[in-house]
């Protein structure tokens, strides 16, 4: 695979939105979050926890909208409705698991950074049969900034000893594909339908795809 006249050797996937096609199951639950406390959810207000993690998240949304419950309550109430969809309806984005395929028959590392609770990402994984597909699955919550900084992308790249030229990461959010493109990484952005940001990850990106289809051309 070539992107920028680089030799790839290593993709690296973000989860929701990008290889999961699960950003309308955590809009609903948000939704839903707020309709019980007779609350309409802001507009930013997905954007702003996008890549946070359950457990920042939580602390903000209670903060922001000076609930009564504790974090731990908002969380239990989160983590008890996104379980039961990952577990149960999550899919995978259109021709991703034949993609990953086309990667294991080409001899490419395949890696996650993710925000999402290991609790509902592997049941998920495993139901969509591409679980054992990664060589490893790294958690954006053990990294203060986030994908607001590159770390997380640098540290699998030392874990692999790969150089970031040599990787492509997959992203569906503008942060995270600016903060790649900072650490020296090739990007592809890819379409997701809840976006509101396709014009300007059109504008990062080295790669824009509207399904994973779309990358096997750069395929060797």
């Amino acid at each position: 695979m070539k992107i920028n006249n680089n030799e790839i050797k290593m993709i690296i996937f973000d989860l929701d939105g990008t290889l999961l096609d699960s950003l309308k199951i955590w809009k609903d639950v948000d939704i839903n979050f707020f309709a019980k406390r007779n609350l309409e959810m802001p507009s930013d207000y997905s954007q702003k926890i996008a890549h946070m993690g359950l457990e920042k998240a939580s602390q903000y949304t209670k903060e922001r909208f000076n609930l009564p419950e504790s974090p731990e309550e908002i969380l239990k109430e989160w983590e008890d409705a996104v379980y039961f969809e990952y577990a149960n309806n999550v899919v995978l984005k259109d021709y991703a698991k034949e993609f990953l395929e086309i990667c294991k028959a080409n001899k490419l590392i395949c890696s996650i950074a993710t925000a999402s609770q290991e609790s509902c990402y592997v049941p998920c994984l495993k139901r969509n049969l591409i679980y054992d597909y990664f060589d490893n699955i790294i958690n954006v919550l053990n990294y203060p900034d986030g994908k607001r900084s590159p770390q997380i992308y640098l540290d699998i790249a030392k874990k692999s000893g790969i150089a970031p030229n040599q990787i492509l990461v997959i992203e569906d959010i503008v942060t995270a594909l600016n903060s790649a493109k900072k650490g020296g990484f090739n990007v592809c952005a890819i379409y997701d339908e809840t976006s509101s940001e396709e014009d300007a990850k059109r504008m990062i990106c080295d790669v824009y795809i509207r399904s994973f289809k779309d990358l096997v051309k750069y395929m060797d």
